[in-house]
This record gives C-alpha cells, sequence and structure tokens, in this order.
C-alpha cells in the first residue's frame, strides 16, 4: 500500500473512534458540522493552535449553524489511537466568529507529537496530529519542512498536499495567497461566485469554500501550518480606502486558520510575523509583508502600464524613496535585530514575494516587478546591509519565497550589479495550482540571459519545495504534480540542490 493511500486510510479509521456522551443535548445539526476538518498551526516548543468551524452547510451565510453561541470540546493525546487524554476543556464557538474554534494549548513538551479531536453534541472531527517544535535551546539533527503558496481552487485540485504530507515534514510554511479573490478565466472548478469578495460573508464563503477541498484537509488534518496573508487572500498594500474590505479579510482569514494574533472583529490589527526557533539548527523570519506594505506602484508617469498584466513597471524615482517600506519600521527593526543576533547554523527569511532583484527591459528602458521587493529597493538594502554586517556566527543566509507561480533559485550573489548583490540563495516555490500565464511568465525568459543570477527556473510546473536541514548541509527538493486537474495525480522530484554550509552558492544534484 503507498504511503499516502495508508496516511488517508488511517485518518479515516480514526474518526470511527468511540465518541462520548454527547455535551449538549439540545444542539441539532443538519449534517455533520466538521465539513471543513481540523487544522493545527503556530506551533513552538511549548504550544499549539488547534482550529476547528462548524459548518454543516459550509456555503450558506452562517455555516448552516442555527444555534448562537455553541459549546465545543476538545481532547489531547500523545496517541493516534486517543485512548490516553492527557489535554481536555470546553470551549464556545460564536456566531460573530462564524463558529470558528481556536484553542491555544501552553505547557507541551518540545518536539512532541500529539493528537486532537473536537467534539460538539453527537458530532466528533476526526483526529488531528500535531508537533511542536524542538526545543529553543535543544541540538536537533535535522529539521524537514515544506514551503507552499499560490493555490486557485478554479485552476485545478489542491493534490500536491497528499504528496506533500506523505514526505512527512516537521511543518508546512504557506507563503500566502491561501485564496483567490478571481479565477483569472479559469472555469475548470468555479469559485461560489465570480465577483471577488468584498464584504466578510463573501470572504467567509471563499475560504469555507476553498476548505473543502479533501486534499487541503488532509494536509491540515496531519501537519501544523505557519501561513502568511499575501494580495489575493487581502488587499496589495496600506491603502487607506481598502481598509473595510481589508478588516472583513483579515477576519475571514482568522476563522479559517490556525493562528494567533488576531485584533479582533473590525480590527486591521494582525499579529502576523513570525520567529520560528529550530534550536541551534536555524531561525527562520516569516515576514508580513503586506499590511505594512507603502503604495505598490508609486510612479506618476508610467507608460508601460499593460507589461505583464501591469505587474512589471518602470523603475521610476518614486520607487527608490529611502521611506518606502515592505515592512513598515517596527518590523524592520525585528528582522535586522533577529539577523544580527541569530547563533543558529542557518539564518532564513521567509517573504510572500521575491526577495531577489530580477531586471526587465524594453529597449532603453529597465523595469521592476512591483510585486515584490524590486518595488521596495531602500528597504531591501536595509536589510542586504544586516545580513553583510552579521557577524561570522550569525548563521548562513536563506531566503524563502513564493507568489511567481513557478520554481527558481537565484544565487544572490551572482546578480551584475554589485549594489543588488546579496550573500544568500533564495529558493521559490511554485504554486500548488496557480497557472503562470504567459505575459507574466514570457517577460522572465526573454530576459533571463540578462539575470545571471538565476540559476533554475522552471515556469511549466505546480507543487512545493521540501527542505532537509542539518548543521551542515541544507537539501531542498522542487516536487512538481503531473497534473493539477487529475485528484489522482503523481508527483515526482522536478530538481534537487544543496547548500553547504558556510560554503558560496549551491550545487545541482538532480
Amino acid at each position: 500500500m503507498k504511503r499516502r493511500d495508508f496516511i488517508i486510510r488511517t485518518v479515516s479509521g480514526l474518526a470511527a473512534a468511540q465518541v462520548p456522551a454527547p455535551l449538549v443535548a439540545g444542539a441539532r445539526f443538519s449534517g455533520n458540522p466538521f465539513t471543513l476538518g481540523v487544522a493545527s498551526g503556530d506551533v513552538t516548543e511549548h504550544s499549539v493552535v488547534l482550529w476547528t468551524r462548524l459548518a454543516p452547510e459550509p456555503m450558506a451565510a452562517d455555516g448552516g449553524v442555527k444555534q448562537g453561541v455553541v459549546p465545543v470540546r476538545w481532547e489531547l493525546s500523545p496517541d493516534a489511537d486517543m485512548r490516553q487524554v492527557i489535554r481536555q476543556g470546553e470551549t464556545t464557538a460564536l456566531p460573530r466568529f462564524a463558529h470558528s474554534v481556536h484553542v491555544d494549548i501552553r505547557g507541551l513538551e518540545p518536539g512532541r507529537e500529539y493528537w486532537y479531536r473536537f467534539f460538539v453534541a453527537s458530532h466528533a472531527s476526526e483526529p488531528g496530529r500535531t508537533k511542536t517544535l524542538p526545543p529553543a535551546n535543544g541540538h536537533p539533527e535535522s529539521v524537514r519542512f515544506a514551503t507552499a503558496s499560490c493555490q486557485n481552487y478554479t485552476h485545478g485540485y489542491f493534490v500536491a498536499y497528499d504528496h506533500l504530507l506523505a514526505d512527512n515534514p516537521d511543518f508546512v510554511i504557506h507563503l500566502g495567497d491561501y485564496i483567490y479573490d478571481t479565477s483569472f478565466g479559469q472555469t475548470f472548478r468555479k469559485h461560489d461566485a465570480e465577483r471577488a469578495p468584498v464584504t466578510l460573508t463573501d470572504y467567509r464563503r471563499r475560504h469555507a469554500l476553498y476548505k473543502t477541498d479533501k486534499h487541503l484537509q488532509r494536509a491540515h488534518g496531519r501537519l501544523p501550518f505557519f501561513s502568511a496573508i499575501d494580495n489575493h487572500d487581502a488587499i496589495k498594500d496600506l491603502d487607506p480606502a481598502g481598509l473595510t474590505q481589508r478588516a472583513a479579510a483579515y477576519q475571514a482569514w482568522y476563522e479559517h486558520m490556525p493562528v494567533r494574533g488576531y485584533g479582533g472583529p473590525g480590527s486591521n490589527q494582525f499579529q502576523l510575523r513570525r520567529n520560528l526557533r529550530l534550536g541551534d539548527l536555524a531561525q527562520i523570519n516569516l515576514l508580513d509583508t503586506r499590511q505594512f506594505r507603502d503604495k505598490q506602484v508609486p510612479c506618476r508617469d508610467d507608460d508601460g502600464p499593460t507589461y505583464g498584466f501591469g505587474n512589471y513597471r518602470i523603475r521610476c524615482a518614486e520607487m527608490f524613496n529611502e521611506e518606502r517600506s515592505m515592512l513598515g519600521k517596527a518590523q524592520e527593526w525585528w528582522l535586522k535585530k533577529n539577523i544580527i543576533t541569530n547563533r543558529a547554523a542557518w539564518n532564513v527569511i521567509a517573504s510572500t514575494s521575491p526577495f531577489s532583484p530580477f531586471r526587465f527591459y524594453i529597449g532603453e528602458k529597465t523595469l521592476n516587478y512591483v510585486g515584490g521587493w524590486d518595488a521596495y529597493p531602500a528597504n531591501r538594502k536595509r536589510i542586504i546591509d544586516a545580513i553583510n554586517q552579521a557577524p561570522a556566527n550569525a548563521g548562513h543566509p536563506i531566503i524563502l519565497s513564493g507568489d511567481l507561480h513557478s520554481f527558481w533559485v537565484i544565487d544572490g550573489a551572482q546578480s551584475t550589479a554589485a549594489a543588488d548583490r546579496i550573500p544568500a540563495v533564495e529558493f521559490v516555490t511554485s504554486s500548488i495550482t496557480a497557472g503562470w500565464p504567459e505575459p507574466m511568465a514570457r517577460p522572465v525568459t526573454d530576459n533571463l540571459a540578462r539575470n545571471p543570477q538565476v540559476k533554475f527556473h522552471e515556469p511549466h510546473r505546480r507543487g512545493y519545495l521540501l527542505h532537509e536541514v542539518t548543521a551542515t548541509e541544507w537539501q531542498t527538493t522542487a516536487r512538481a504534480v503531473n497534473d493539477v486537474k487529475n485528484a489522482q495525480s503523481g508527483a515526482f522530484d522536478l530538481a534537487r540542490f544543496i547548500i553547504g554550509k558556510g560554503e558560496p552558492g549551491f550545487k545541482q544534484i538532480l
């Protein structure tokens, strides 16, 4: 039996485990209230957030829950069969949070696997599995994790997650675009509505639809996620005109994700940045690149707005304003401090969008991709300065990113312009399903020869990156799906790269 099939059957079998007596005799649902599955995330060495949402009718405005406050019981066990319950409790699913549940459990053992489940009335959720991070002062031999991004429901099945799950990573970092506001003309699977979400109800329906994908449910049910917000999840930058919509997007995102840090209904405040400490092996700085981002396209005079659907723009003077920021002052200070004070073997930046420079040319004009750090060169330069100024024992720098719907490996030290050079390798993951249209792909391929820092580029395959890390070696494998429109599709190793700690560049071994 294939490992993936074993995992799926095991989870399904555990769901039939004995259910305790109904918690609230009067609670009634039109069907299974756990149609959106269970999830865990935001793990630390001693804590985890467990999530579910009661939604017997997931596409209904209220999820099909007619009651007001609904009591929900939860259990935590160190065993897959959940015979030994070590923690349990009761919480409430509130209508103002779409009857979602977030249980923040503290005081757990580091580097430990746990199983959990929820109960409401006579219903039990499928058991979920999670795992805490290794001790912050520990010496783990290795860590394995995946980076993923950009899953458009209308472009295909999220079958990549079945293969990611079978790779048995310790956790997943999702680098944004968990949902899409538009189908971009694709109709393989239909969104709940053709128009982009604007209101809280709109965003709730869109998230609920995505959560019905069984491949995604299985991954959430077995692996802890760390998640970031990108432009299709909310809005693209700090535009005062969009704050009402962003508040709706933030609330729905919180209601459907196992996360901490939300400011509450109507809030535009969300503590999204994370510093993942993996003992003395690695620190990973997961950035919030959207909440504090200055206007994405600042140029007043731009005669090329249709090039690449307007994503590649002239490098105007406004783009180089020293005050322009991707991160905001507080987050930038936090990141630079973390880079310089790190003492783990690997010093990692995880960004929703590409960090490294890439130049596009139309005749004599030079353009930037405005969705990434190229639109914020001054902010990037300050981060590069921090990497360069970090002491020798600050760890080997690595950059992880997504957004571009294609696989890239970039050796930042090989940029032709001295000002663009970065002493780090960047791994860009492709999308889970989202396509890479020709108007976006062609400008890249046309300009690869003028960007020698890009050592690997594959625009046609969907998938994810698997990272396997030891104290002396970083190995990244690009895992590609054969066909996202086949729910049983296979996957294969597209390419594999190795970085030796303290050594320049990387080696491609596959």
